[in-house]
C-alpha cells in the first residue's frame, strides 16, 4: 500500500522554508528598533555636544572666580582658581578646578590674564619683588599687562587676556584656554 509522502528532515517542504525566512525577516525588523534606540541613547551626549558647539554668536559662559573685594586695590595681581563642572560625553563632575587666572585692578576696572604660559602651557608665577609674571619652564617674562618683556622671549605671544564682567560684587570671567606655542590665539575645544 502506498504510504503518504512524508518530508525527510534533509529536504523540508518549500512552505517551511518560506515561513522560516519570513520569521527571520520580521525578527530582524523588530530587533532593529531596540538596537536603534540603544544607539541613539549611547550617542546622545556626543550629538548634543556637536549641536551646542554654536557659532560666533554663542558666547562662553561666564564663571564666577572671585568677589570684587578680594582683588587688591593697589593693582597687585592675585591668582584665583577657575572652578567649573567638568563634562565629557557621559560623565559630569561638578565643581572641579579647570585652571587659574590672574585678576588685577587697573583704576576702577578689573583685568584678567590666563595663568597658562602661551609658550608651553606651564603655569606662570607672579614675582612680586620684580613685579613681573615669570614662566618657570622656559623663562618667558611678562609685565603686569601680560606683554612680553623681550621680543626674544620663547613665548610666541603675550599672555592671554580674558573678558571680565562685574555683577553684584562678583568677578565673572569668560574662561578660555588657547593652544600654547602658536603665535595667534587658537581656542582649544
Amino acid at each position: 500500500a502506498p504510504q503518504p509522502h512524508s518530508p525527510s528532515p534533509a529536504n523540508p517542504p518549500r512552505r517551511n522554508v518560506l515561513v522560516a525566512t519570513m520569521a527571520a525577516v520580521v525578527g530582524m525588523i523588530v530587533g532593529l528598533f531596540p538596537v536603534g534606540t540603544g544607539m541613539l541613547m549611547f550617542l546622545d551626549p556626543i550629538l548634543k555636544r556637536k549641536k551646542g558647539d554654536g557659532g560666533p554668536d554663542v558666547g562662553k559662559p561666564r564663571l564666577r572666580v572671585s568677589s570684587v573685594a578680594a582683588v587688591p586695590e593697589d593693582g597687585t595681581p592675585v591668582q584665583v582658581p577657575v572652578i567649573a563642572d567638568l563634562t565629557d560625553a557621559w560623565m559630569r563632575e561638578p565643581n572641579q578646578p579647570v585652571g587659574a587666572v590672574y585678576l588685577r585692578r587697573n583704576g576702577d576696572k578689573i583685568e584678567c590674564l590666563n595663568a597658562i604660559c602661551p609658550h608651553a602651557g606651564c603655569f606662570v608665577a607672579y614675582m612680586a619683588d620684580r613685579k613681573v609674571f615669570q614662566c618657570p619652564c622656559h623663562t618667558s617674562a611678562f609685565d603686569l599687562d601680560g606683554k612680553r618683556l623681550s621680543e626674544k622671549s620663547p613665548s610666541p605671544r603675550d599672555m592671554d587676556t580674558l573678558n571680565v564682567e562685574l555683577a553684584a560684587g562678583e568677578v565673572l570671567v569668560e574662561y578660555i584656554n588657547y593652544y600654547p606655542g602658536k603665535p595667534g590665539k587658537e581656542e582649544k575645544p
